[in-house]
């Protein structure tokens, strides 16, 4: 199929998990306008909820991101559950036991991946709390990666080897083709 294709995966919202630096949000935004539905990032509702992320992080610690996070993503996997649309999951989501639960009710649930020194490298300095040491960067990956195959029904690389328009086909392609069989 041609480039722009506009094939819509089976039914409903599909969303988005996978590591910090994974692409979510750019790749979210751009699956979301190739199928004309609504799209939602979870981190930048926390953002116009409670402020900017490292200052939550500085300010109140982890803890407390985390149950605010949790919060957020279960009311936008109900809205999503109503409305279809596309979701960009913080990288630590899928650490809330709920929220894993609650990605059962997507039919659609989709892993960015990518090699870590290119995850590191695209979180780095980006005001991220959690990608300032390349050590603990790569312990957190390590401890994500088997709550991320637990949620998904697809993955798909994004490793910056390819343009996004081909990333974009396979996340559409992967929700096509997972729809058929599932």
């Amino acid at each position: 199929m041609a480039p722009g294709r506009q094939r819509t995966p089976a039914a409903g919202s599909l969303a988005l998990v996978g590591f910090m630096g994974a692409g979510k949000s750019c790749v979210g935004m751009a699956v979301a306008s190739r199928l004309r539905i609504a799209f939602a990032d979870t981190d930048e509702l926390i953002v116009e909820r409670l402020g900017p992320i490292d200052r939550i992080f500085a300010e109140h610690g982890e803890e407390y991101f985390r149950s605010a996070e949790r919060e957020v993503v279960l009311a936008a996997l109900s809205n999503a559950c109503e409305l279809p649309c596309v979701l960009s999951l913080g990288g630590g989501a899928v650490t809330s036991a709920d929220v894993r639960s609650a990605l059962g009710g997507l039919q659609h649930v989709v892993w960015l991946e990518a090699p870590p020194e290119v995850l590191f490298s695209r979180a780095a300095g980006g005001g991220r709390p959690l990608a300032t040491d390349g050590g603990r960067f790569r312990r957190l990956l390590d401890e994500r990666v088997p709550l991320y195959a637990q949620v998904a029904t697809v993955r798909v690389s994004n490793d910056g080897s390819r343009p996004l328009s081909d990333v974009v086909d396979d996340v559409i392609d992967g929700c096509v083709a997972e729809g058929r069989s599932g």
